[in-house]
């Protein structure tokens, strides 16, 4: 009996062990980066002797979607309106330019990265300078993190847009009303609790449609230093009309 017993124990032990690491493991993510999109930047756009007066420094917010060639398939820019405008020239240089593309285990992701072209006109600081995130957590993480990157080899919240279905919203920022979900994105890319900051006009169906997408989403996590970190992303639709 002890004999058996004794087996037994032993074949539960042999099989935590092959159990064990599988168990353990956990996915080695790494960010899109910049590749030579400032090399780009600094070759295509020329900048003003002025934004307008007192102007100094002028960010373009963006987002593009990076394949697994380091090639942009889409970007989109958005600025507060200084009066001289770099959104469409920031477009233009970014759609030519190479990114490094994210990786899973070292295999190449297409993702959706958000970033800021940061311009500035004299001073200390480079002429171009581009920042992996759109600043909402700068406070927090210093200006240098990595933002979380929507992955678009799997559902992707965007998807509802891509046709005329979900009525007359459309991607990233813009002037007029906005409909914003907040997602937390834990460090093992996971989507972790979701909800809606602001349903624009009256597009709560809208919100509550973009709610239940993001919980399916899958995301490179947010980096800090090369750690990934549980950080916010937010989910935004504008409707100019």
């Amino acid at each position: 009996m002890t004999n058996n017993i004794l087996k037994k124990m032993i074949r539960s032990l042999v099989m935590l062990a092959a159990i064990a690491p599988f168990a353990s493991y956990a996915a080695a993510y790494t960010p899109a980066k910049f590749g030579n999109a400032e090399e780009t930047l600094s070759k295509q756009v020329t900048l003003p002797t002025s934004f307008g007066e007192g102007v100094r420094t002028v960010a373009v917010y963006c987002q593009a979607d990076i394949m697994t060639s380091g090639n942009i398939n889409a970007v989109t820019c958005y600025e507060n309106s200084p009066l001289v405008s770099m959104q469409k020239v920031t477009e233009s240089a970014l759609k030519s330019a190479t990114f490094t593309p994210a990786t899973i285990d070292g295999n190449a992701v297409p993702v959706r990265m958000q970033l800021r072209v940061v311009y500035s006109l004299g001073g200390t600081q480079a002429p171009i300078v581009l920042l992996p995130n759109l600043g909402t957590l700068q406070a927090q993480y210093g200006t240098h993190y990595y933002a979380p990157q929507e992955r678009l080899d799997t559902s992707d919240w965007y998807a509802n847009y891509t046709t005329k279905e979900h009525g007359d919203g459309k991607l990233f920022f813009a002037e007029g009303k906005m409909t914003r979900v907040m997602a937390t994105i834990e460090a093992d890319g996971k989507v972790e609790t979701v909800s809606t900051i602001e349903a624009a006009l009256r597009k709560q169906a809208d919100a509550t449609s973009i709610e239940n997408s993001l919980k399916k989403s899958k995301f490179i996590p947010g980096f800090v230093q090369d750690t990934p970190t549980a950080m916010h992303y937010i989910a935004v639709v504008n409707y100019k009309k």
